[in-house]
């Protein structure tokens, strides 16, 4: 009689301690299945504990036939999920980590700011040209130096690319000129920067093997005009010839990247508060198997018919985790 009853208490022990796992397992996935089976295996185990007059022999094997396969099976997955949960939050880190330091490298100085003051010296040049081709004075002093300095110095991190063939449709133009030793203006563009007291606005860069092409608009009108660093030449946009060249606005290099880590880290953080409740397809068709096999009404009568239960401890066995 007493080995009996050391006999119930330890098969009730290693019941409970089976049942914690369980739940440990269950909190982790917080998969409605895994949580069904978890107060499904409760349920047998309070019945077997409650009821003296059960063979407790059969809880033990309906821990051996089940449980132990399941929870070995989740195990070996929670493992595989808490490194897919590593490996995540690392690259999330990393990219964390570069994103503070693009945005110092990239500083306070906003790149429309340095472009405001940028057309702001154009105009003034331009305006220093005009007087010079108004008055017809010969070898007037002029310095480029300073904005073509600037230009050079933000056009690998701003200005965009493009090919030969768009660089050419960009610069060539067989219009009638107005022209000095350190400029050529479209003559109908010169007139219309004076009528409208050079007020400019910068638009957009673009960059070809190291040739600038800089793209300005009328603070008072839509009208584009061109101007090919290289040649010194200035005259209007020809809307027809450039179709299919990008003229938006210029985005940092940098930026471009930290939107791309930005956008990058938030897939990573919507794939991280899943990646626990997101279970294989093989896992979840077993799982629901397992569970209703364990809620059948006459799932105790059938324990000691070990042949019978063999189909589902192969495939929980077989399941490939990675």
């Amino acid at each position: 009689m007493q080995e009996e009853e050391e006999r119930y208490l330890e098969i009730i022990k290693e019941s409970n301690r089976k049942l914690v796992i369980l739940e440990l397992l269950a909190n982790f996935f917080n998969h409605k299945d895994l949580v069904g089976v978890l107060v499904r295996t409760k349920i047998i185990h309070k019945l077997f504990e409650n009821n003296r007059i059960l063979d407790i022999n059969k809880l033990e094997l309906f821990h051996i036939q089940y449980t132990n396969s399941l929870i070995d099976l989740f195990q070996k997955l929670k493992k595989s999920k808490e490194q897919q949960y590593v490996l995540i939050s690392d690259e999330i880190y990393i990219n964390e980590d570069i994103l503070v330091k693009l945005k110092q490298e990239i500083g306070d100085t906003k790149f429309a700011k340095q472009m405001q003051l940028h057309a702001l010296n154009m105009s003034k040049k331009i305006e220093e040209l005009y007087q010079q081709l108004a008055s017809d004075k010969k070898d007037v002093f002029f310095n480029w130096n300073d904005l073509i300095t600037f230009s050079q110095r933000v056009q690998s991190e701003y200005y965009r690319e493009i090919t030969i063939d768009q660089y050419e449709k960009l610069s060539q133009f067989n219009k009638s000129v107005y022209e000095n030793a350190h400029a050529r203006f479209e003559r109908r563009l010169l007139g219309r920067l004076n009528i409208l007291n050079f007020k400019i606005k910068f638009s957009c860069g673009l960059v070809c093997n190291n040739e600038i092409i800089e793209i300005y608009e009328f603070r008072d009108s839509n009208d584009k005009f061109v101007f090919v660093a290289n040649e010194k030449s200035f005259y209007f946009l020809n809307e027809e010839a450039v179709k299919g060249i990008d003229l938006s606005k210029n985005d940092s290099s940098k930026e471009t990247i930290v939107k791309g880590l930005k956008n990058k880290n938030a897939e990573l953080k919507k794939e991280l508060s899943t990646i626990k409740t997101t279970l294989p397809e093989s896992v979840l068709e077993v799982l629901k198997e397992y569970l209703e096999k364990i809620s059948s009404v006459d799932f105790l009568d059938e324990l000691q018919n070990v042949d019978e239960q063999t189909n589902i401890l192969k495939t929980m066995l077989n399941i490939n985790i990675n």
